[in-house]
């Protein structure tokens, strides 16, 4: 029922990822989901197109120990509608995978076998293990990892993997899905009191006896699945949150304990309306809630991070061969070339707008309070500062900031997702809209926002040096910066830009500029 291995993770260099789509099909105990892939030369993973079913493959699995006949036939029907799917789509590269349900039933290995004979489908059962192993490559894509646990939740199963300097270390896994949970223990709707202390009784002692338990010994914890996306969905719409995607938000304890108190009162026909809570989802959240809730008690976290990557993602690094674990730098990087496919624009300007932004940053970090993550802030909004030209050429800063918004970038946390987003507005000069910073509140301290706003000026001038290969020295003298510029423009064009630069600087930045030559 319980167990764990350690297991080895050979990385490729970035020179040997190619561009290629890979097609990824995940058939759980609940749902079953087919995802095509972009991997580009640069490492990024870009969903080019998903699809989604809900077989519930594990409905009645644990009361007769085999696949019903029902669950077989919509299993059957969900994957023979992926096969046209894959061919209207241009047959990709498949690896298809099959969990928790398939890998219990007695008749699993038969059922696979209809599958292939009916759909032409191949499809792989993996260990509880192998499935931790997956999650952990999807969310090292997505975070850089250090001494941390990622927590997957699925519709018959959890997989928890550990990680050590970012590397894979151990995993665990235990029949604690929400599918089989509610099976098991909620019989009534909505459940009764005592059903949910059996409930938690039963989450802590399988938890206990883990080969990897999530005991107080792990820095942060990932969690990955639809079930936790759908939770965080929900705290994110009844609280008006201000970053519109769950990748990266952080769910508490104490956001648990409310919505459990708030859903565990409700039937599932009143739980399907809560902004949020999918149809297909709304009789197994609460098992939903407590296990996310005991979990986090037993590591004594305040909360766990949102992935938007999971095990979909994590076969397609191995198949691509993405370099993982990375640092937060190079996996927003991978993010932004994912992006500048997607909204057409270019990365290699992006990139010479980076790179004199960060210049300036670390020329004038020691003179204020600025950290990495702020200097990570600004490199995601140098990237994006023009991806709104995508939507209006006129109002693009408006567009970037929107983008930024909902986009996930990885590597990034909601904090520097929303400074990016109003230095890549600001960075043409515009005031802040009202109530932004306001209502951004809960996430930007008004310490943030003045940042943001130095920022948006090191963008504008960042902009307006891109392609002439400046250079920014130091000074001797404090709150001066030298400007080397080795472009063959007279001097008239010189002293205007000298003056636009120059002012900027200035009246933003408390900054003089000097020795501006070629």
């Amino acid at each position: 029922m319980v167990a764990a291995t350690r297991l080895m993770i050979r990385a490729a260099s970035p020179s040997a990822v190619a561009v290629r789509e890979v097609g990824v099909i995940d058939l759980g105990s609940n749902t079953a989901r087919l995802d095509v892939f972009e991997a580009t030369e640069g490492g990024s993973l870009r969903t080019v197109f998903e699809s989604k079913e809900v077989p519930r493959l594990g409905q009645g699995l644990a009361e007769h120990g085999r696949l019903t006949p029902a669950a077989v036939d919509r299993g059957v029907a969900t994957m023979k509608r992926f096969a046209r799917e894959i061919d209207v789509w241009g047959r990709p590269v498949v690896v298809g995978v099959a969990t928790s349900a398939i890998r219990d039933a007695a008749n699993g290995r038969e059922f696979l076998r209809r599958v292939r004979r009916e759909s032409g489908i191949e499809l792989r059962i993996i260990s509880g293990e192998e499935e931790a192993r997956y999650a952990y490559l999807g969310t090292a894509a997505a975070w850089p990892l250090a001494d941390d646990l990622v927590l997957d939740v699925g519709g018959g199963s959890i997989q928890l993997a550990a990680t050590k300097n970012g590397a894979f270390d151990r995993a665990g896994s235990a029949p604690l899905g929400v599918l089989r949970l509610t099976e098991r223990f909620l019989a009534h709707d909505p459940p009764k009191r005592k059903e949910l202390d059996l409930l938690r009784e039963h989450v802590r002692a399988t938890l206990a006896a883990l080969p990897v338990p999530p005991r107080r010994t792990f820095g942060r914890m990932y969690g990955i699945g639809g079930t936790i996306r759908c939770l965080a969905r929900v705290a994110i719409l009844l609280s008006n949150y201000p970053v519109a995607q769950v990748h990266g938000y952080p769910l508490g304890v104490r956001e648990l304990r409310a919505l459990g108190s708030i859903l565990e009162e409700m039937p599932a026909d009143r739980r399907r309306d809560v902004p949020g809570i999918s149809g297909h989802r709304a009789d197994v959240v609460v098992a939903g809630v407590v296990v996310a809730q005991e979990i986090l008690t037993a590591t004594g976290l305040e909360h766990l991070t949102v992935s938007g990557n999971g095990i979909r993602q994590g076969v397609a690094v191995e198949v691509a061969g993405i370099e993982v674990p990375a640092n937060a730098e190079t996996l927003a990087r991978r993010s932004v070339l994912g992006a500048s496919r997607a909204f057409s624009f270019s990365f290699a300007h992006a990139e010479d707008v980076r790179s004199t932004a960060v210049a300036l940053f670390d020329l004038l970090k020691s003179r204020r309070r600025w950290s990495e993550a702020d200097r990570l802030a600004l490199s995601v909004g140098a990237w994006m500062h023009d991806v709104g030209t995508a939507i209006e050429e006129w109002r693009h800063p408006l567009h970037s900031a929107y983008i930024l918004r909902h986009t996930p970038i990885h590597g990034v946390t909601h904090r520097e997702i929303l400074m990016a987003a109003l230095a890549a507005y600001m960075h043409e000069g515009d005031p802040v809209p009202e109530g932004w910073c306001k209502g951004w509140k809960t996430v930007l301290t008004p310490d943030d926002a003045a940042i943001a706003h130095e920022f948006g000026a090191i963008l504008a001038v960042a902009e307006e040096l891109a392609g002439l290969g400046a250079k920014f020295r130091g000074s001797r003298t404090p709150n001066r910066v030298r400007l080397t510029l080795p472009h063959p423009a007279g001097p008239a064009a010189r002293d205007r830009l000298r003056g636009r630069v120059g002012r900027r600087l200035r009246r933003e930045l408390g900054v003089e500029l000097e020795g501006f030559r070629g």
